[in-house]
C-alpha cells in the first residue's frame, strides 16, 4: 500500500498530537486521590449488632453500620429476635473500645429516618466490620437503598446461608431460601 503525501501528513501530525498529549498529561498537576486522610473515632458503645455510639467532634453520635441488618436484641419499641443477643455479643467483640474508620457511602443516604449516621465501619487493620458481621452469619444483607457494595454483602449471606453459619443455622428458622444438597 502505498501512502500519498497528504494521508502521511495527516498520520505524522496526528502522532505528534498524541505524543504532544501524553507529555501534557503526564506533566500537567493532579487532583489527589484521597483528599484527607480518614479520622479514627473510639466506639463509646455497641448498642447492639448493626448499632453503635462514637465519640464523633466531642459528642457521642449514633452509627447505624450500612447495609447490614442484625436481629434485635429486647428494647422498649421490638421484642427480641433469634440470635438478637449473638449478634449484640459479636459486634461488641469486634468494636467495643476500639478506634474505627466512619467511612460514608457516595450513593446512600448520610443518616436513616432515626438521624443515625450511615456508615461503613473498618478497624485500623482494614477489616470492613459491616461484610464481617455478614460473612460469619451475624446479620443479614440489608438493602433499603443502593450502596456500593450490595453485590458484595449479597455474596458474603449466600455463603453464610449455605455453611448454615450464625443466625443461618438451625436455631431460627431463618434458613429458608437455600434449598437441601
Amino acid at each position: 500500500m502505498i501512502l500519498t503525501k497528504s494521508k502521511l501528513n495527516k498520520s505524522v501530525s496526528l502522532a505528534i498530537i498524541i505524543i504532544l498529549a501524553g507529555i501534557i498529561g503526564y506533566f500537567a498537576p493532579h487532583k489527589p486521590i484521597i483528599k484527607q486522610a480518614p479520622a479514627l473515632y473510639k466506639v463509646a458503645e455497641v448498642i447492639d449488632g448493626d448499632t453503635i455510639k462514637v465519640e464523633l467532634n466531642n459528642k457521642i453520635e449514633l452509627v447505624r453500620l450500612l447495609g447490614i441488618d442484625a436481629p434485635e436484641v429486647p428494647n422498649p419499641y421490638k421484642p427480641e429476635e433469634c440470635f438478637g443477643k449473638e449478634a449484640s455479643q459479636r459486634t461488641k467483640e469486634l468494636l467495643e473500645g476500639k478506634y474505627v474508620y466512619l467511612i460514608p457511602d457516595p450513593l446512600s443516604s448520610n443518616r436513616d429516618k432515626y438521624g443515625r449516621l450511615l456508615r461503613y465501619v473498618f478497624l485500623p487493620n482494614g477489616l470492613l466490620i459491616n461484610a464481617e458481621l455478614i460473612k460469619e452469619g451475624y446479620a443479614f444483607n440489608y438493602i433499603y437503598e443502593p450502596f456500593q457494595f450490595m453485590k458484595q454483602f449479597d455474596y458474603l449471606e449466600k455463603q453464610a446461608k449455605e455453611k448454615r453459619l450464625g443466625l443461618w443455622g438451625t436455631k431460627c428458622n431463618y434458613y429458608f431460601e437455600v434449598k437441601e444438597k
